[in-house]
């Protein structure tokens, strides 16, 4: 596949160098390519026995290159831990994995979640599968599909929804093989391709009619064992690469015992649809909804965002989205002081006195959820990064436009929020995250390439490296403060009764912290994901430890808890940071 030329970076004059220079290094890959009007490189490395690849190998890299080639680095991949290939098949496959390479840099082929399971579950059968649904065609990526195909690229892989689940008893495998049908007929979403044009382009294929299969499991007798066997085939999916170019975007298998089909393993890559979407398949596959998909779908999409109507919208959003960037403070994370490899770490903190406090602050102030929960955040953000006013790139599933309403596919896009938490009280910060809140859902619909461009020309206006990937996924539900069974902590009653400190304080030692993963294939710079259950708030926490060091990453989620307890139990409470 031939992707421009590269002006900036010779490859085997780059992997001479490094293997000169690296001696934990015993072969290396260099891949580079022109795409989307900018030169891309990504290393391989194959290493010497024994060395742990773990250790942090990119800074030798990158030391091995020029400034200009350093430039155009995305990643450094270490074969066997963060990409999946043999031991010692670089040099015998050399071809083979720059194609598969460039693909994955391209965003139409892309590794799963981790290394592949061993053993690979193997399927009994494969029952084919034929499908057909209403429309065809090719048209660009639509602005939600192409934002989370660049968060799929950036992040290094497809990004894979779903997971499995227990069936109901006399349910067959037929039946199965028919929901299959029905997904791909139904959501043109799930009859789409990706292609890749010779300069790195992407399109989306639409076809009427295809065939897929079914992947039919045995288990041995017994629930347990039908649990692992699904789990497995689960992970399996989720681990094994996707070729968005040949692909359908469902993978989905049946777990059998005894004849009947008693587990489901369904898989979708984030491409073809959002949390939004789900929701609205389930929906409709729990009926067999047979009228016409309401709403714009992604060609249409993808036709309108290009017209003139289109740009006139996208552009008064970047407008509102310049000035904050004029605005934002730089840089976003200094220095974690603390980076770590392997470099990216996540970790979970599930909190029974966030939901009361958070609750309670809403009944006092008259504020909705997300702006109270905006406001906790930012200021728990500031005590622990020191930079403020705080940005952050709040996820925004767009639903409440009538056009996307009912529509399978994907629709989610971050908007922007820079929100000033200097200066006054928790309620003060309360009230300057509605106006916030409310322009980043108004704003929150454009061309994600726009706004990468808009980055580029303001940093350079500035002088200055904006970073913008600080993001938070609020997935609640409407959060009340009433549980629906008796609650097992006194904070967690109702907000308009009275919750004490002590109350609030004996819910605290509750909480529980704890991580959850280290990895060397990226997230974003900082990502928060927000959970609620009748009792609890969870707290998903993702971040670069070059941003934010480990002790950062805990201090953020145990600020908002100390944040929105305090601020409940004393009204008025300073939020102990000052402008300039």
């Amino acid at each position: 596949m031939h992707l421009g030329s590269q002006p900036e970076l010779h490859p085997t004059l780059v992997e001479e160098r490094i293997l000169a220079s690296v001696p934990q290094v015993r072969a290396c890959l260099v891949v580079s390519a022109r795409l989307r009007g900018r030169v891309q490189t990504d290393v391989l490395l194959d290493l010497q026995p024994g060395v742990d690849p773990d250790d942090d190998h990119e800074s030798a890299v990158r030391a091995a290159l020029t400034e200009s080639e350093a430039a155009t680095l995305r990643r450094v991949f270490v074969l066997g831990a963060d990409r999946d290939e043999p031991e010692g098949g670089l040099d015998h496959h050399r071809a083979l994995i720059r194609e598969q390479q460039i693909a994955e840099m391209a965003g139409a082929r892309l590794p799963g979640v981790g290394p592949g399971a061993d053993p690979v579950p193997v399927p009994a059968e494969r029952l084919p599968v034929e499908f057909a649904g209403d429309g065809a065609g090719s048209a660009g990526l639509a602005w939600g599909q192409h934002e989370i195909w660049q968060s799929m690229t950036r992040q290094g892989n497809w990004l894979p929804l779903g997971g499995w689940r227990p069936l109901d008893p006399g349910t067959g495998v037929e039946e199965v093989a028919d929901e299959l049908a029905y997904l791909h007929s139904r959501f043109p979403s799930m009859r789409t391709l990706l292609h890749v044009d010779a300069d790195g382009a992407l399109r989306q294929e639409l076809s009427a009619s295809g065939s897929t299969h079914l992947e039919v499991y045995d288990a041995d007798p017994g629930p347990e064992a039908a649990d692992r066997l699904a789990g497995a085939v689960s992970d399996h999916y989720q681990r094994l690469p996707y070729d968005l170019r040949t692909e359908w975007p469902v993978r989905m298998a049946v777990v059998r015992q005894g004849g009947e089909a008693t587990r489901m393993a369904v898989v979708m890559h984030h491409l073809a649809l959002d949390g939004g979407g789900a929701e609205i398949m389930m929906r409709d596959v729990a009926v067999r909804a047979s009228t016409p998909p309401a709403g714009l779908q992604q060609l249409e999409q993808a036709r309108w965002q290009s017209s003139p109507a289109g740009r006139r919208h996208s552009d008064r959003a970047l407008r509102h989205f310049a000035e904050i960037l004029r605005a934002m403070p730089t840089p976003t994370f200094p220095p974690s002081g603390d980076p770590r490899r392997p470099r990216y770490w996540s970790a979970e903190f599930v909190s029974p006195a966030l939901r009361p406090a958070l609750a309670a602050l809403g009944e006092r102030t008259g504020a909705d959820p997300a702006r109270v929960l905006h406001a906790v955040y930012a200021i728990a953000l500031a005590h622990v990064t020191g930079v403020h006013p705080v940005l952050f790139r709040p996820v925004i599933g767009n639903r409440f436009r009538q056009q996307l309403a009912d529509v399978v596919c994907h629709t989610a896009q971050a908007g922007v929020v820079l929100l000033d938490v200097a200066d006054g009280t928790v309620e003060d910060v309360i009230e300057r995250a509605g106006p916030a809140a409310m322009n980043a859902f108004k704003h929150g619909y454009f061309d994600p390439v726009q706004l990468n461009a808009l980055i580029e020309e303001i940093g350079r206006e500035r002088g200055a490296e904006l970073d913008v990937a600080s993001f938070f996924n609020d997935r609640r539900g409407t959060p009340t403060a009433t549980p629906s069974t008796t609650p097992t902590n006194p904070a967690a009653a109702t907000a308009t009764s009275t919750t004490t400190a002590d109350d609030y304080a004996k819910a605290r030692t509750a909480s529980e912290f704890r991580w959850v993963e280290r990895r060397n294939d990226p997230v974003e710079r900082l990502f928060l994901h927000v959970d609620d259950s009748p009792e609890t708030v969870t707290l998903t926490i993702e971040a670069d430890t070059r941003a934010l060091s480990p002790s950062q990453i805990e201090a953020v989620v145990r600020e908002m808890e100390e944040v929105a307890v305090a601020a409940a139990i004393q009204p008025g409470l300073s939020t102990r940071i000052t402008a300039g």
